[in-house]
């Protein structure tokens, strides 16, 4: 969806806060409208339709600029040679998220709405086009090309560990910089750190059977 006016970024900035703070099913239409400065009740239905509508047009807001520079990273790669390399797949993996939250130091919530998300048992990617998930899909595709030694249900949860831990990573991080406990430099550690474990996650050996 394109954000056609002033009133729908600022719907979607509430809900964005509401739903990080709160959880998906949180808080009420009627509430995000109000704290979006909308004295109509009805004026998130009308804008984008319901609950499930309104958080496409969420991820749609924010997945389709970092959708754009994960498959910037991924051509790289391609350039490079390095497709079935997994710590330069995780990088890009990692990477627009994690710039997003440094460059907004604390003033989104979109990283701590993710991981509500993810945690709720929700998975966005099935309901939005190419112009949002294509690099994300893209990625995954690779890392399990690269991967393939591993039995595929180790692969399966290696992956959902992955989602889980980078959200929750970068939540975290979010939630530092708006209470000023970290500043550029650590956040740098942070994320490098993360880009890190996350490939060692992916890559360290199958569990012998029990």
């Amino acid at each position: 969806m394109i954000v056609k006016n002033g009133a729908q970024l600022r719907i979607l900035l509430a809900a964005e806060r509401l739903f990080a703070q709160y959880g998906i099913d949180g808080p009420s239409l009627r509430e995000i409208g109000a704290l979006a400065g909308q004295r109509n009740n009805s004026a998130v239905q009308y804008n984008f339709g319901s609950r499930e509508g309104l958080i496409k047009a969420l991820y749609t807001y924010r997945l389709a600029p970092l959708n754009q520079r994960r498959l910037a990273l991924l051509d790289d790669i391609r350039t490079a040679g390095l497709e079935e390399d997994p710590h330069a797949l995780v990088t890009a993996y990692v990477r627009p998220l994690a710039e997003s939250v440094q460059r907004d130091r604390g003033s989104s919530w979109y990283a701590r709405f993710t991981n509500r998300y993810v945690l709720s048992d929700h998975m966005y990617t099935d309901t939005l086009g190419n112009d949002s998930t294509s690099g994300i899909r893209a990625t995954v595709r690779l890392l399990s090309h690269a991967l393939a030694h591993l039995p595929q249900p180790v692969l399966d949860e290696r992956l959902r560990k992955m989602h889980l831990l980078v959200t929750s990573v970068l939540a975290d991080l979010e939630r530092r910089y708006e209470h000023q406990e970290t500043d550029d430099a650590h956040a740098r550690l942070i994320v490098d750190d993360l880009i890190t474990t996350t490939t060692a996650l992916l890559t360290a050996p199958a569990p012998a059977p029990s």
